[in-house]
């Protein structure tokens, strides 16, 4: 459990002018967003299926400082609500509510602020209640994003939603509490590996340093997503890597979760997330896949690279998406079947990158 502490009053670093330099575009889109989120009375805020850290971390985030000014927010998933146990300690994460139990109706609000979506299929159920909504605003990085909304602020260059967020909070004057900072700072770790992918720029230590000030604790979140393993949990993993297997060709360490491991070891899909850190260790690996399978026998890929490899452009090519350094996909395949296309996919960028 984090402490509690007392907001702190800083001049931040991403609001200086050692600040990272967002194009006109996207500058002008926070504006606009800005704007939009002043003027609106009712606001329900969502974010991809399967969420992550910077998912999760945006939305809280986001939720507290809305609620702050007194608008009327509804936190909500396109899907059924089960956290994964590494992000239950998230301040008023247990304030997200069911779609159908949300205590907005959804016809009757001015706003929808979807965040780290960069496609509305990956919105679950809410994809087909976009409509209902006057505004609709998409803020995410991803490569990939589909431009759904109706004001889109998407920032490639940053490492995390987060950080496209405490830029939005820095532009609507917003006083970030322990609480918000906590959350972002979750938010940032986790899309950047813990500081360790090739998407962790000066810009982005910067605003991490600014979340510490104002009140986050790393220590506690590191405790919190990365020493926060079950039993089973362990036990799962250890199967994992006794499955696991190089392919030489590619350089991808792969291995895979049976659907009866989970019940056999008393574990959720959800708890799972950061197991792939374990195969991306190997240095005989330029990338890493575990292939989870689900209980209607598809596979979800769950994909690391160390920089070299493109994973998310491999991700997309199977249907999936995500970053640079780590994305996801599903297959109806089998395991090895699955490993051999992800691996022959690998070589061929390999072979592009030489002959480029």
């Amino acid at each position: 459990m984090l402490k509690t502490k007392t907001a702190t009053t800083i001049t931040p670093l991403g609001s200086s002018s050692k600040r990272r330099v967002m194009d006109n575009a996207t500058t002008n889109a926070i504006k606009e967003a800005v704007d939009a989120l002043n003027k609106a009375g009712s606001i329900v805020i969502t974010v991809h299926v399967q969420p992550d850290g910077d998912a999760l971390g945006s939305m809280l985030a986001m939720m507290i400082y809305l609620k702050s000014i007194g608008k009327n927010v509804c936190m909500t998933l396109g899907e059924k609500i089960e956290i994964p146990s590494q992000y239950k300690w998230m301040p008023t994460v247990d304030e997200i509510t069911d779609f159908n139990d949300c205590s907005i109706t959804c016809g009757d609000n001015d706003l929808l602020l979807t965040l780290d979506c960069a496609s509305e299929h990956r919105l679950g159920l809410m994809e087909d209640n976009l409509s209902k909504f006057k505004t609709v605003i998409d803020i995410d990085h991803h490569i990939d994003n589909s431009k759904f909304g109706t004001i889109n602020v998407i920032d490639f260059e940053a490492a995390a939603t987060c950080e496209i967020v405490y830029n939005i909070l820095c532009e609507l004057g917003a006083e970030i509490t322990p609480d918000m900072a906590n959350c972002l700072y979750a938010g940032v770790v986790t899309d950047t590996g813990r500081f360790q992918y090739s998407n962790t720029g000066a810009g982005t230590l910067r605003i991490a340093a600014d979340l510490i000030d104002l009140g986050a604790e790393p220590n506690e979140i590191f405790h919190n997503i990365y020493e926060n393993i079950s039993f089973g949990g362990l036990k799962l993993m250890a199967r994992i890597i006794e499955r696991a297997r190089i392919i030489a060709d590619s350089k991808l360490a792969y291995s895979y979760i049976k659907s009866s491991d989970l019940a056999e070891c008393g574990v959720t899909m959800a708890e799972t997330e950061t197991f792939i850190d374990q195969l991306r260790k190997a240095k005989e690996a330029d990338a890493a896949v575990i292939l989870k399978e689900t209980t209607d026998g598809k596979l979800r890929a769950s994909l690391r690279s160390k920089g070299y490899i493109d994973i998310a452009a491999v991700a997309r090519e199977a249907g999936g998406g995500g970053h640079r350094n780590a994305a996801g996909a599903t297959f109806e395949m089998s395991v090895e079947d699955a490993a051999s296309w992800i691996s022959s996919r690998i070589v061929a960028q390999n072979a592009t990158s030489l002959a480029g």
